[in-house]
């Protein structure tokens, strides 16, 4: 640590007065030293700041649900994403902080029922029979679950994809269903009016092609990330970014300097 020389004592001691013996105030050591107590350091020990913490506690959320059919269900290979409010609290329109998930598998086929582990999708076959294009809401105020039922075109029937909120919408992109491999494209969820509405996106030329099992963000509130997955033939580490803010929309894919992560997948 470099000090500052400009840096003095707070005691000032005029160097032309004699100073008393009685005036020399003795050591902490010497003064032991004195009385024969062996002297003890000076330096403090202090307990570090920080550390680990404690994992916060789980508890168990009494959900409210209408009609059976408003819940999820058991599945999985779904996508939960959390949306904003939309509007002022307490003004007509307003629509609290929600949770939206979408898809899933209720069900596997192309594998043995007595296997323990499943063989991987896009290598033995694999269709997830019971895949779904289902749409649920949580209210996280009033811990009510309803299935919502938007406008437009959904996408067709996937788990393992992706999905990432960009303001009040959520971005759907990849997966794997009855068919196998869905497509490439984009969907958006917007949820900016009380009942929702599907639009697909229209995304200027190569992207990063059909895939399942990725991860998908947004990045200073503007770019989307995706990273890794598999495109049914082998893991995957390329990266991909798409400008929400420029149009036409287009995929790009990036050469990031250093030692990028091994090719993966299911990496949340």
């Amino acid at each position: 640590m470099d000090v500052d020389s400009s840096m003095t004592s707070s005691l000032e001691v005029d160097s032309n007065e004699p100073v008393s013996e009685e005036q020399v105030e003795k050591s902490p050591a010497a003064a032991a030293e004195e009385e024969g107590v062996e002297p003890r350091s000076q330096v403090q020990q202090t307990s570090p700041v920080g550390g680990p913490r404690h994992a916060p506690s789980y508890s168990v959320v009494n959900a409210i649900l209408e009609k059976k059919e408003d819940g999820p269900g058991p599945r999985c290979g779904h996508t939960l994403t959390a949306v904003a409010a939309v509007g002022e609290e307490g003004t007509a329109g307003y629509m609290g902080p929600r949770l939206i998930l979408f898809g899933g598998a209720t069900a596997l086929e192309g594998n043995s029922a007595n296997a323990g582990t499943p063989t991987s999708p896009g290598g033995a076959g694999i269709r997830l029979s019971g895949a779904t294009a289902d749409v649920h809401c949580y209210d996280v105020v009033t811990n009510k679950w309803s299935r919502i039922t938007p406008f437009g075109e959904p996408p067709t029937p996937r788990a393992a994809h992706v999905a990432t909120a960009v303001g009040t919408m959520v971005v759907i992109q990849g997966g794997i269903g009855p068919a196998g491999l869905s497509a490439e494209d984009l969907h958006v969820l917007d949820l900016t009016q009380q009942r929702p509405r599907w639009h697909r996106v229209v995304v200027q030329g190569p992207g990063p092609g059909p895939r399942y099992g990725h991860v998908m963000a947004l990045v200073g509130q503007r770019y989307l990330m995706a990273i890794g997955g598999n495109d049914g033939k082998r893991p995957l580490a390329d990266v991909w970014a798409l400008d929400t803010a420029a149009k036409p929309y287009e995929w790009r894919k990036l050469e990031p300097e250093g030692e990028g992560p091994p090719p993966c997948m299911y990496v949340y």
